[in-house]
């Protein structure tokens, strides 16, 4: 039976099932009459989607509309839910992997290659400020922040051009901690302790994170800062994990984050707010990774020693962040939004034998190089929202400026690897969101990328045989459109359609440094050419006093698609090809009582891409370009009004990767894990407990099963049986 219509009859499938689940836990829900106290949060770690979040306001879609509003799959995930999935594994992707259906699991890597959202990559924002680096992808957009200073996070799963730029999986906005008006200073304190269950001495680290703020009636301040020394992971069988040369690790790393924000009330409806956030992760570089053997079933390893004779110096990841943030809440009737905003970053990959690293000095000797992608982006982000018609129409308008200078240079000898490249796009946009009575709302926009490429005469290193290639200026000009309906039948179900149209780049840099051929030039690079992805997706979602539901089912098609594969020096280029993804997510959740909850989410995705440049898909999506098909059952409790928790168990079931360009071999087998995160209140302080991989199963991830080239230093052990320990203190 041919992929694609396998993949439909799942989804068909499903469908029915979606229809039976939903029914019969609604029916429970209907004929359940809630505890006296049943609307009242019971969760102390908020580990839970609760109904509440619905109101809140999803910042990321610009639209001032709260999750109900939104036709698209939003998960929101709160401050109780992102320290006790920190206390767990503190780095955002393992965070996101567990609390969101559709998100690959994370690897615990510097880079996030393969961290997928529904097969596509996600964008990340902090505070609205694009983290994404679209001329040089280095993959470590979601290590630019420490979790210590993170409120909540909002997820929008999907393509979208909302954002601009990058979203062809959808949005994840990392909203920051607010600064307090309240005269009397308020201080919190956490001290953290990590490291494998056996107390090996190499895997324990330690976290000293902190943060103080106060004001006035009119100004608020908060500062903070983070110091956090990683150990080494270990596996189940009680070895080291092995570190990942090249790309980067976060074991044996030392982290340092600083953090201010303050805003200012000049006027009852005008607030100013200015963010710096600062964060610098380094490889501390005192250990060596061992190539394992797939064939023997022998993982990477991680010995001591020296690395700089193999990698030169340890990788690093530095990240500095302005905002400057302007709202007007009654200009004109509407609700004015204006940040301008500034990031400067550099991310130090490891040196490698790889031929793009190494070269020989004139008198024959071995000379070891290796590569850093910086960057500088700036931006002005414009949007003005306002109601009319009685509030039955909400218009929302605005204006991007987007302007990003990269470059790849070799670090020690200073060449270009990927030559400066300049990208700017100006980006209007406007949205309507139509209330037609109480139970339909329509909304429909349009976004105009004006984009503009502007690289330099340059001539690439040996690795692609010296090649001269010419400069130049090509633009692209696209509109991206996006409708949506939303039928409420009754109070408690919402039903929505939606289609998205989503818009980036290619990976630039990689197009750029692997021309070989004399005589092209940039205008002339057809892989230079945008990614534009359509979405369309169907949800149902039921709201009850004790149940939750909702499932969506979507597929997103890239005409001329961007898909990372490995070349035969085991360097990864973008190739353009046709791609195509369907999937299904589940989310259900159930009060038992005002203590105790129960919750699962569920995700199928699956993907194929056009091998042949025929236009008909004939292969499956890769490791690196799709997740596996996961559910995750979570258990919710409050013991006592001092003690309480949740345990998640996830599976991450078989995938056999089909097609006439499939790699043989590289099939993934399933695996579970267990976590644990455990709140106690303590009479100074609060105690937290997180244990990942609670029954300490032995596994290799799925990134390593799975990464195409079938390396030998990715060849990775999961985690085994880690804990978290950490004392908080508020005065």
């Amino acid at each position: 039976m041919p992929t694609l219509h396998r993949i439909r009859l799942r989804l068909r499938t499903s469908a029915l099932l979606i229809a039976c689940w939903l029914g019969l836990f609604s029916a429970a829900g209907s004929f359940a009459q809630p505890d006296e106290d049943s609307q009242k949060d019971g969760k102390q770690d908020g580990s839970i989607e609760t109904p509440v979040q619905d109101e809140i306001i999803v910042q990321a879609s610009r639209t001032e509309l709260p999750a109900s509003a939104t036709p698209a799959t939003v998960v929101l995930i709160d401050t109780e839910s992102v320290e006790a999935n920190a206390v767990i594994a503190d780095e955002l992707a393992s965070v996101l992997s567990r609390m969101v259906p559709g998100f690959a699991p994370g690897i615990q890597k510097l880079t996030g290659r393969g961290e997928t959202l529904r097969g596509r990559n996600p964008l990340y924002l902090v505070d609205g400020v694009n983290q994404h680096n679209a001329l040089r992808d280095g993959g470590r957009d979601g290590h630019t922040i420490d979790l210590a200073f993170v409120e909540r996070i909002e997820v929008i799963n999907g393509s979208n051009a909302i954002q601009g730029v990058g979203a062809t999986g959808g949005v994840v906005n990392i909203v920051t901690r607010e600064p307090s008006f309240a005269t009397r200073w308020k201080t919190s304190a956490d001290l953290r302790l990590t490291g494998s269950a056996e107390l090996d001495s190499d895997s324990l680290g330690y976290k000293i994170s902190g943060s103080s703020g106060g004001g006035s009636d009119r100004f608020g301040l908060l500062v903070g800062a983070s110091l956090y020394e990683r150990g080494l992971f270990f596996d189940a069988d009680g070895d080291p994990v092995g570190l990942y040369p090249t790309q980067g690790d976060i074991m044996d790393s030392q982290t340092v984050g600083l953090f201010a924000k303050a805003r200012w009330l000049p006027t009852d409806d005008v607030a100013i707010s200015l963010l710096v956030n600062d964060f610098d992760l380094e490889r501390n570089g005192d250990f060596r990774a061992v190539l394992g053997d797939r064939a023997l079933g022998i993982p990477t390893g991680t010995i001591e020693g020296d690395p700089s004779a193999d990698v030169g110096n340890p990788a690093r990841n530095e990240n500095t962040t302005l905002s400057l943030t302007l709202i007007h809440s009654d200009l004109a009737g509407g609700n004015l939004t204006a940040q301008i905003f500034d990031q400067e970053y550099k991310a130090l990959f490891e040196g490698g034998t790889f031929g793009g690293f190494f070269r020989l000095t004139p008198d024959g000797a071995p000379f070891l190089d290796q590569s850093a992608v910086v960057s500088d982006k700036t931006g002005l982000k414009l949007s003005y929202n306002r109601p009319l018609a009685e509030d039955r129409v909400r218009l929302t308008a605005g204006f991007d400026v987007f302007r990003d200078e990269s470059a790849q240079v070799l670090d020690r000898s200073g060449r270009e690897w990927v030559p400066e490249t300049l990208f700017e796009t100006l980006s209007p946009f406007v949205q309507l969101n139509l209330e037609l009575g109480d139970r339909v709302s329509l909304s429909g926009g349009a976004r105009h990328e004006d984009a503009r490429l502007e690289v330099d005469d340059y001539t690439t290193i040996a690795a692609a045989n010296s090649t001269f290639v010419s400069g130049g200026e090509p633009s692209f000009d696209e509109t991206l459109f996006n409708l949506g309906l939303i039928f409420r039948p009754t109070s408690s179900w919402n039903l929505y359609a939606a289609y998205n149209e989503s818009f980036t780049m290619p990976d630039v840099g990689r197009v750029l440094r692997a021309v070989n051929v004399p005589g092209l030039d940039v205008d002339n690079l057809f892989d230079l050419e945008p990614v534009i992805a359509d979405n369309l997706e169907l949800g149902v979602e039921y709201s009850g006093n004790r149940f939750t539901a909702r499932a969506s089912l979507y597929e997103t098609v890239a005409e001329n698609g961007s898909r990372l594969a490995s070349n035969s020096v085991g360097i990864f280029e973008v190739v353009r090809q046709r791609t195509e993804l369907e999937g299904l997510e589940l989310f259900i959740e159930y009060l038992i009582n005002s203590k105790y909850s129960i919750a699962a989410n569920y995700a199928l995705t699956n993907g194929e891409f056009d091998s042949d440049g025929d236009d008909r898909v004939d292969t499956d999506l890769d490791g690196l370009n799709i997740g596996p098909d996961r559910l995750s059952i979570f258990l919710n409790g409050t013991l006592t009004d001092r003690f309480g928790g949740y345990v998640q168990i996830s599976q991450f079931f078989d995938r056999d990767f089909r097609g006439q360009a499939a790699r043989v071999g590289r099939d993934f087998d399933s695996y579970t894990l267990v976590d644990l995160s455990l709140w106690h209140d303590l009479p100074v302080g609060q105690l937290r407990l997180g244990l990942e991989n609670v029954l300490n199963e032995d596994y290799f991830t799925y990134f390593a099963q799975t990464e195409p080239f079938a390396r030998a230093d990715t060849f990775f052990k999961g985690n085994g049986r880690t804990f978290g320990l950490s004392w908080r203190l508020d005065f």
